[in-house]
């Protein structure tokens, strides 16, 4: 209870309206007309404190509150948040409509409703949410999400080092063997400038040969031009695909960044989804490069995280199963929509010489221009022009949004080229592409096309073979058994034959509850004979209670094939966790799963496995898996794998069986990163990242970021932040020690592509003290606020002249204050034992002088 004594009660005036807080800093979501656009930490001042320099006229004249008038203030708070003029600005206020406003310091707090008619701010303070209303007409015209570049960050300076290594060691019936894959990528930020390389070294020992290979996939300088948001790199990049094919080079390039754009005003990213028999390994090749290599388990797989050398070019993936059977489909990912917002304007320009890791293609020197300008009425005109040694082609085409019909977009492309032999072509290729979703049907086309080539047409790409026909790429020597593994026909090339005709078709289809049926395949005609390439990789998913079940069907063939390889495969998946006991806390429930697979081979052999998996450890940065099976031509056959996330990385280990071979796989993956602040490790690195620097605060968690704490010095790594985005990072506090505080454990950051941000966290390392305070032989007051020296700590007296305060030093100064009059503030200094930091809470008493 609160004294009756009056004197023991401190000046409470500023809690005397209904739900009343004291000044200070809070972390709040901030909302423009109901819309959330942001969250940050915002200063709030008591409302009788606020000061704005208003000319005396200017009320009278605009129609706004007095600078002492709370109509501009729609709550009990009694604080007004402390925004300033750039604040205002990064909110999309149009300041420059209203002179008073525009001519406030940018340090200066301000009310919008003291500057704007009728805007206001409403703070609530249980939800720790700011509504700021703003007329509409006092409002800049921006599109959702839109972030100003004022606020993008370059990043600091720093050296950087990503690996990803893995690996099998293979004891087959038809000998051993031994696959090593390393993918370095390291690179230096200094200021706005990117200097990035990327090598690959693979290795594989058998029986008929050893390999070591070192492969350069590429080195480059880049660096953001954000005025014409544009990206400009010198080195090693490829081409967009939106045009003409994607092309890998070496020279200079200067072209539009739509990532720079809110995400309302952006195209589509690339996803691999797929279906793996086995613990498989998935390779994804772009233009000749492998990108992409990992293991999955058998079923349905998503790869999401992949981050092409290129915005197009026609994605690869292989998937080479345990038994070295492999799967090879194509994700055609260079049909990027070509359709652009009126008085948009995506263009691209690249000089040097054309290069593929393929030593089947030579490196003619080359020069490529395209353009995409979005015109009135839904219309985009788009066109460009490539000139190589022996090669020019000319591109013209539109596109046309038409609404409830869907998107259409046709071109043609002229071109003259020399081959290999030495004969001259000249041709041309038609290309139409249509897209469409219907919503009452549930029917998605995310991409119809068809090329149609006249004989002599020819791309860049075909000219810079060395042959006339071959395969594009070499192999794997064996697989887990010890059998050479055989050549992929898909990567046959016969330029004899020019292609003809191409129909490519992807489509989707909601069926009711009971899932998704998709439909993805192409068929090639060409010139001269009846050959043809046909590929079609269709599926149905869903879920029927707690079951989820796919069945899904592959097929490709080329003409001179033996025979086609199909494959079929069912998957069903149960969650058990729902089951199963578990703590007093849903933090502490582990995932826990069955799976079952079935599938049949093009050679006819059908297999079965079940598998059992889950996670495990506090943040669930532990998996695990066992699955036993069996095959027709592999009889029994088992695996079981483990993997972990941790601070300083991933690690995976595996062994699988059958009664050909015995298999362990093993990866790992990580990154160091060189700072103003040190040398930090971590986990493998995005192509944008953040710092974590929290001195002071070792061992801390970091909220979303399995596995990822803060190390012994305060620091750590998050990958895969999102460039031009606001990316929240926030501490896991309550696993604090006893004598760490954090000020604000979430703060926001907006990186450009390629930096490395810096989230900064100011922890407090102290004791935790209810102190005991007096003055003049009496308690200090009720409400008297209490504040370190530095101002890092404070707090509210109890009855009793209680007070808490974190992070105390072993010695130091407190200030006392409970109202305006000199006789009203009182000092104290103390002075701490060594037993209070080996305490959770240390209690004392003190006098305040």
């Amino acid at each position: 209870m609160i004294s009756g004594d009056p004197q023991s009660v401190a000046d409470l005036s500023r809690f005397e309206s209904g739900g009343a807080q004291l000044p200070g800093a809070y972390a709040v979501d901030i909302y423009v007309n109901g819309q959330s656009v942001a969250s940050r930490t915002i200063r709030f001042i008591a409302v009788h404190d606020a000061v704005d320099n208003v000319p005396e006229d200017t009320s009278a004249a605009s129609g706004a509150s007095t600078p002492h008038d709370d109509g501009d203030i729609h709550d009990s708070t009694g604080l007004m948040a402390c925004l300033n003029r750039k604040d205002l600005v990064d909110l999309g206020v149009n300041t420059a409509a209203f002179p008073a406003l525009a001519s406030q310091p940018d340090d200066q707090c301000v009310s919008p409703g003291k500057y704007i008619p009728q805007a206001y701010t409403a703070f609530d303070f249980q939800k720790m949410r700011l509504d700021v209303s703003i007329p509409q007409a006092a409002l800049l015209n921006r599109p959702h999400g839109w972030i100003p570049p004022e606020r993008w960050d370059e990043g600091v300076n720093a050296a950087m080092l990503s690996y990803q290594f893995s690996g099998s060691d293979n004891f087959g019936s038809y000998g051993n063997s031994r696959s090593l894959y390393l993918n370095l990528t390291s690179g230096v930020n200094l200021g706005a400038w990117r200097l990035r390389d990327n090598s690959i070294w693979s290795s594989y020992e058998s029986r008929y040969g050893n390999q070591n290979r070192w492969q350069h996939l590429n080195t480059y300088v880049q660096r953001t031009i954000v005025p014409w948001h544009s990206e400009l790199t010198l080195g090693d990049s490829t081409t967009g695909g939106d045009v003409f094919d994607a092309l890998s080079f070496r020279g200079a390039q200067l072209a539009t960044d739509d990532s720079m754009y809110p995400d309302t005003m952006r195209g589509f990213a690339p996803e691999i989804k797929g279906t793996a028999y086995s613990n498989a390994k998935v390779s994804v090749r772009q233009n000749g490069n492998v990108i992409y290599q990992t293991f999955v388990a058998p079923g349905a797989f998503a790869i999401n995280d992949l981050y092409p050398m290129s915005a197009g070019g026609d994605l690869e993936v292989t998937v080479t199963e345990a038994d070295g059977t492999t799967h090879v489909f194509t994700v055609p990912y260079s049909s990027v929509p070509v359709l652009q917002r009126e008085g948009h304007i995506r263009y691209s320009f690249t000089a040097g010489r054309y290069r593929n890791s393929s030593d089947r293609y030579s490196s003619p020197m080359f020069a490529q221009g395209t353009v995409l300008w979005g015109l009135p009425h839904h219309i985009t005109a788009y066109g460009g022009l490539q000139v190589a040694e022996k090669y020019w082609a000319l591109a013209l085409g539109v596109g046309l949004d038409m609404g409830r019909w869907g998107a259409l977009s046709a071109d043609i492309t002229q071109a003259s080229s020399t081959l290999a032999d030495g004969s001259h072509h000249n041709g041309q290729s038609i290309r139409f592409l249509y897209s469409r979703s219907l919503v009452s049907t549930g029917t998605t086309f995310q991409l119809m096309g068809y090329r149609y080539s006249t004989q002599g047409f020819h791309t860049l790409d075909e000219t810079a073979l060395k042959g006339m026909s071959g395969w594009l790429y070499d192999t794997d020597t064996v697989d887990a058994a010890g059998r050479p593994l055989p050549q992929n026909w898909l990567n046959y090339y016969n330029l004899y034959s020019s292609k003809r005709g191409r129909l490519q078709v992807n489509v989707s289809q909601r069926i009711g509850r009971l899932g998704s049926l998709y439909l993805a395949g192409t068929h090639q005609t060409y010139w001269h004979n009846a050959a043809t390439t046909n590929t079609l990789q269709a599926g149905f998913s869903g879920t029927l209670g707690h079951v989820g079940y796919s069945l899904s069907y592959g097929y490709s063939r080329v003409s001179g094939q033996p025979r086609p390889d199909q494959t079929l495969f069912l998957s069903l998946s149960l969650p058990l966790d729902k089951w199963l006991p578990h703590g007093d806390s849903a933090a502490h429930q582990h995932s826990v799963w069955a799976n079952y697979n079935a599938s049949r081979d093009t050679n006819g052999n059908i297999s079965h496995q079940a598998a059992l998996g889950g996670t495990a450890l506090a943040e669930d940065n532990l998996s695990w898996s066992v699955a036993q099976g069996y095959g027709r031509e592999d009889g029994n056959n088992g695996d079981v794998s483990l993997g972990y996330q941790g601070t300083y990385g991933k690690a995976s280990v595996g062994y699988g069986y059958s009664r050909n071979y015995r298999q362990v796989r093993y990866g790992a993956s990580g990154a160091a990163v060189l700072h103003g602040g040190g040398l930090t490790l971590g986990q493998s690195l995005g192509t944008t990242n953040v710092l974590v620097a929290a001195p002071g605060a070792a061992g801390v968690p970091v909220e979303n970021g399995t596995g990822i704490h803060t190390d012994w010095r305060g620091y750590t790594v998050v990958p895969y932040a999102s460039a031009y985005r606001e990316n929240r990072v926030a501490l896991d506090v309550s696993r604090l020690d006893d004598h760490t505080d954090i000020d604000n454990p979430v703060t926001r950051v907006v990186p450009t592509q390629g930096a490395l941000v810096r989230a900064d966290f100011t922890a407090h390392n102290g004791a935790r003290t209810l102190i005991t305070l007096t003055h003049q032989g009496k308690p200090l007051p009720f409400g008297t606020t209490v504040s370190t020296g530095d101002g890092n700590s404070s707090g509210l007296v109890a009855d009793g002249g209680q007070v808490y305060l974190s992070g105390l030093a072993q010695d130091g100064n407190l200030k006392a204050q409970w109202g305006s009059a000199p006789d009203q503030q009182c000092t104290v200094h103390y002075q701490l034992p060594k037993t209070a930091l080996q305490v959770p809470l240390f209690q004392t008493e003190e006098v305040c002088q």
